[in-house]
């Protein structure tokens, strides 16, 4: 390239201070990607493993528990782009959960094999066998980042059950990844278990497996289980987990039926939906009684992802995301195309779109649809993509 002087200017010498600082601010991985290929200068000032904050949240489809190719479809709502990767790590698996920028794969022919894989690198970790109970009941799990800032040794998997039948109460086990592959999992009952969620997370990571389930079996046995205790897994009663500086809330979505909304108005981006609200809770009972946002300090001005059958990601306000908000996914009924001779073009009745609860005013509103075909049998989750593991 020429300067107006006619001058040449070589992009390879730029200072690496201001390599970092651009990089910095790019909103998706893939540009990140691509930023570092434009020549080997640029990849060496801005090494991947060096890059340890979490870029914008993409939309990961829910897989098909028959789909065991490795392949992973993802949105990215900062660049508008789909995104297909192929994982290695998860050919034969079908995955079971998503959390900490990671995916959790389960053996299609070995119920009991796991294990993590960041999509975006390519790396894995093998988990210990799940314990035995584990065996002929879905399993699905999610990792938590204890530590943000740290360098991996703070994820914690968890994976639950919930028998089929309701005889059997579920179970939860949760497994500290340390570099060395750890020493198993600690199994807790799966009702005393998400409440409390930070403190056992903590526990595990200070004391190890061994000490954590000793001690919740002593708790079990002085104690034992309330009548009528509430059994819950994540999504159950459309409650959420919540969990933020130590502190483990519930978010409760509540939305009209689909056949109540499914006549009603066709909605656009900028649009209210005033069918959804959201409460926050600090309990799963569903008779709980509802929290002001003003007694959760934690939260306010941070941004809640909220999905299907997951717990919630808390994040600071960034990359366009409004503070003091709840950004969810909805089936909703779109506009219909129109053609140029005012006819009614070829249009699926229900679009997806993300939308945005405003915990202050208390209003539900359109931020996008999402553009293609959503397969309505796979509903979007949230993901936090990094390179940081």
């Amino acid at each position: 390239m020429e300067t107006a002087e006619g001058s040449a200017v070589d992009w390879t010498r730029l200072p690496a201070n201001v390599l970092r600082s651009v990089s910095g601010r790019l909103a998706d991985p893939q540009d990140f990607v691509r930023f570092r290929a434009a020549c080997p200068a640029w990849r060496l000032a801005v090494p991947e493993d060096g890059h340890r904050r979490f870029f914008h949240p993409w939309i990961v489809e829910s897989s098909d528990p028959n789909d065991d190719s490795g392949n992973v479809l993802f949105y990215s709502p900062a660049s508008g782009e789909y995104h297909v990767i192929h994982v290695a790590a998860l050919e034969g698996k079908r995955v079971a959960g998503y959390g900490a920028g990671l995916l959790l794969g389960i053996d299609t022919a070995d119920e009991l094999s796991a294990v993590l894989v960041n999509p975006l690198t390519g790396e894995s970790a093998a988990a210990p066998r799940l314990p035995e109970r584990f065996r002929g009941t879905p399993v699905y799990g999610f990792a938590t980042d204890y530590d943000p800032a740290g360098d991996g040794e703070a994820v914690v998997a968890v994976v639950y059950n919930r028998p089929a039948g309701g005889q059997a109460r579920g179970s939860v086990a949760l497994w500290r990844r340390r570099r060395d592959a750890g020493a198993g999992w600690a199994t807790v009952p799966a009702q005393t278990f998400w409440m409390r969620m930070p403190q056992l997370r903590a526990r595990l990571l200070a004391h190890g497996p061994q000490v954590v389930e000793a001690e919740e079996a002593a708790i079990a046995a002085v104690n034992g289980h309330a009548h009528g205790h509430v059994e819950w897994i994540p999504g159950m009663r459309g409650a959420h987990v919540v969990e933020h500086n130590g502190h483990a809330r519930v978010l409760v979505r509540l939305e009209q039926p689909a056949a109540v909304i499914g006549s009603g108005v066709a909605v656009k981006p900028g649009d209210t939906l005033p069918r959804v609200s959201f409460e926050l809770r600090n309990t799963v009972d569903p008779e709980g009684d509802a929290v002001e946002w003003a007694s959760a300090p934690e939260l306010q001005g941070k941004v809640i992802l909220q999905s299907q059958d997951s717990i919630c990601h808390v994040l600071p306000a960034s990359f366009g995301l409004s503070g003091n908000s709840v950004y969810f996914l909805s089936w909703q009924r779109q506009e219909v195309a129109v053609d140029e001779d005012g006819g009614v073009g070829d249009c699926e009745p229900f679009g997806y779109f993300l939308c945005r609860w405003d915990v202050i005013k208390g209003i539900a509103t359109v931020v996008e649809k999402l553009p293609g075909d959503w397969d309505r049998q796979k509903p979007g989750r949230w993901f936090l993509p990094t390179f940081k593991y």
